[in-house]
């Protein structure tokens, strides 16, 4: 495959590339834009039908609830409950106290209602009390139904019947009293015609309507309907069948399932299909406009492409002419361009590796310099040791030693051991100064001899504590400690019994070391000039850039009494001469 597509011209590569990447994925999105357009049109559709069968399953609801509402309100009616629990005597008034504000508790409730309901009875369990006006029965009439018989010994407090030998719906309700004394039963009817009656007034917006039972029994639908019912019973909310949309819902109370039925429309699924078509059909015309442009434009470019060629074979010597404007005259102008660059960078080539020579003397010849001075002040140290001044000989050794360990400026880290042979040899050199004057001691843990830190951070630091301690003082003692802290971390102190540092100063140093001032004045001695060393402020600066922020110098002191200067590192593995 490789071998076949590398033998193809850029012509056939760009012809095969639009193609693949553009006629065939235009051609899939036409037909995906296709498929989302009809889901897009079936969920519209859907979601109309689903609106306005809410409102149906609502209606029919609502005329439910009513009826659920009317139970109510008579099985719970006080009077009535106390009416059936008492004995009827009819010499204590129970006749009128029947007639005159139980009757209507039922008479008002049949006569006053949104829903027509077709009857309502309420069967007694109190024997003494007589049946009359229509509504009042004993159970004793009903006992022997099954219905009756399955409602009372269930633990159902109400439940939706259906009678379909009367064509209608019944809501019972048991009569409980507060104490839990069963007193009958509630029985609110209304007739199936009544309760669909809303439905009849739909059909002139969606006349495929229908009703089904929880057996999948067509109670209300239309003759076109009944005809297919037996293949369109479904428990899916939204299917589609036979080329129409169905959509339905259940209502919970008499377990009917309401739907809506639409036929999908075929004239604009045509449409959309012709659309597409036509659209892939000029695609497919568009391919071979882009050929014929193809092959004129590569006809000029391999004109260019053998004009390129000569100028190269005799040597970048001959530019090629440019008689276009277009891209193709750009192409040209640039690979003109472009030779004269190739000369120029040859030139320059050849005069910078001169240079970088000349450099590489230069610096060979400097790392000689270092040498020859340590080599000397070797020299010196066995002079005067041959001539009997041994401390100037030791002095001249230590100063040696520390010359070349800040020779050794390449590598980034030393070791703690390194950094207190550094400040030995330097307190060495002091001593012939200050002599026993001044005294130096030192403590580190075993496991951090070796740690690795970067390099010069010591001496300066007890260069400082010399040079400001030993003002109006004859004796100075400086000690260092190198141990851990309670994060892990290492810590170095440095203190000595020197002159001190007044409160305003030392808040201002550290402020300082922390960054979140200006320091107004020369920090230490060594940044002033008056020293030669590397100032705390040089510390603090390398500090902070290898180990974060953090880990700034911080300062304590009473004026008079003492000094010391606390630093704090990571510790590390050891990575000493890295």
């Amino acid at each position: 495959m490789r071998v076949t597509l590398s033998n193809l011209s850029i012509k056939q590569r760009l012809t095969l590339s639009y193609i693949l990447f553009i006629l065939i994925p235009f051609c899939v999105l036409a037909m995906h834009t296709y498929g989302q357009t009809r889901a897009y049109q079936k969920d519209q559709s859907a979601s109309n039908m689903s609106q306005t069968l809410t409102i149906l399953k609502n209606g029919l609801e609502g005329k439910l609830n009513l009826v659920e509402s009317i139970s109510h309100n008579i099985t719970f009616n006080t009077s009535l409950q106390s009416f059936l629990s008492d004995p009827f005597n009819v010499q204590n008034g129970s006749m009128d106290q029947y007639i005159q504000f139980i009757k209507p508790i039922v008479y008002y409730g049949l006569q006053y209602n949104q829903v027509e309901v077709s009857s309502i009875r309420v069967y007694m369990n109190n024997t003494s009390i007589p049946e009359g006006f229509g509504s009042f029965y004993s159970s004793s009439d009903v006992e022997d139904t099954d219905w009756y018989n399955s409602f009372i010994h269930s633990k159902r407090q109400s439940a939706w019947l259906a009678f379909p030998n009367e064509g209608s719906y019944a809501y019972l309700q048991k009569i409980v009293t507060m104490e839990g004394e069963f007193l009958g039963v509630t029985s609110v009817s209304i007739l199936k015609q009544n309760l669909l009656n809303s439905l009849d007034d739909s059909n002139n917006i969606s006349p495929d309507i229908y009703v089904a039972d929880a057996n999948h029994q067509l109670l209300y639908g239309s003759s076109a309907i009944k005809q297919s019912w037996g293949s369109a019973i479904n428990d899916k909310k939204q299917f589609e069948q036979h080329g129409k949309l169905y959509v339905q819902d259940h209502i919970e109370q008499l377990g009917f399932t309401i739907g809506i039925v639409s036929q999908i429309p075929v004239s604009l699924r045509s449409y959309q299909l012709l659309t597409t078509f036509g659209f892939i059909a000029a695609i497919v015309l568009s391919i071979l406009v882009f050929y014929q442009v193809l092959k004129t434009t590569f006809i000029k470019i391999k004109a260019s492409i053998r004009a390129m060629d000569h100028s190269i074979r005799t040597g970048f010597t001959e530019l090629i002419p440019v008689e276009r404007n277009d891209e193709i005259g750009v192409i040209s102008e640039k690979f003109n361009t472009l030779l004269a660059q190739i000369n120029t960078l040859v030139e320059d080539l050849i005069r910078h590796e001169t240079v970088h020579k000349d450099a590489q003397l230069k610096a060979l010849q400097a790392q000689i310099n270092p040498h020859f001075i340590y080599n000397t002040i070797n020299l010196f140290s066995a002079k005067t040791e041959l001539a009997g001044l041994y401390d100037v000989s030791e002095a001249f050794a230590d100063f040696g030693r520390m010359l070349r360990y800040n020779m050794n400026n390449q590598a980034k880290y030393s070791t703690v051991q390194q950094e207190i042979q550094h400040v030995v040899h330097y307190i060495q050199l002091q001593k012939l100064k200050y002599g026993d004057r001044l005294q130096f001691n030192w403590y580190c843990e075993t496991q951090l001899i070796n740690a690795p830190v970067i390099r010069f951070i010591l001496q300066p630091i007890v260069e400082n504590s010399i040079t400001h301690g030993m003002r109006n003082r004859n004796n100075l003692r400086i000690r260092l400690d190198i141990d851990w802290n309670d994060r892990g971390e290492v810590r170095i102190h440095i203190q000595d019994d020197g002159s001190g540092i007044n409160t305003a100063r030392l808040s201002e140093l550290n402020l300082f070391f922390h960054r979140r001032t200006d320091i107004g004045q020369p920090l230490l001695a060594h940044d002033t000039g008056e020293g030669n060393g590397i100032g705390l402020g040089n510390i603090n600066d390398r500090l902070r850039m290898f180990y974060g922020d953090a880990y700034a110098i911080h300062m304590d002191s009473i004026e008079g009494s003492f000094t010391q200067t606390i630093l704090t590192i990571p510790f590390q593995e050891e990575t000493a001469g890295k």
